[in-house]
């Protein structure tokens, strides 16, 4: 997706040669100041958290290598990602992320998921 909605605190984490792949937001029906975030990079997952009226932010990130397995559960209008941790085997969710954006970020991740695995088989 494109990088122009992704905010310009979270670009800046990206590597130099690290390519945002999707940047998307939770859909909340019902007003919200805190609206947390996911971008797919090529590389690693970045969870973005902001709160206190969004000036204070939390970053997250995880490689693909880190990642055991993605689900989702999808609804009619919004689904939930399950990304599986390799370190703990704690469950990271992120929910009311409208249907067709999280289908698109399931295969991302997937697919980084299968390349990371793939680099440590051959």
């Amino acid at each position: 997706m494109e990088s122009d909605k992704a905010p310009s605190d979270l670009l800046k984490l990206l590597g130099q040669d690290e390519k945002l792949l999707m940047y998307m937001k939770q859909k909340k029906y019902h007003p919200a100041i805190n609206i947390e975030s996911v971008a797919i990079t090529d590389k690693r997952v970045i969870f973005r958290k902001p709160s206190m009226l969004t000036i204070k932010k939390s970053f997250t990130d995880y490689s693909y290598a880190d990642i055991l397995n993605v689900t989702i559960d999808t609804g009619p209008l919004r689904s939930t990602l399950n990304l599986n941790l390799r370190l703990d085997g704690s469950d990271l969710k992120v929910e009311d992320i409208p249907k067709d954006e999280a289908q698109e970020a399931f295969k991302m991740i997937r697919q980084g998921i299968d390349n990371a695995r793939s680099k440590f088989t051959v």
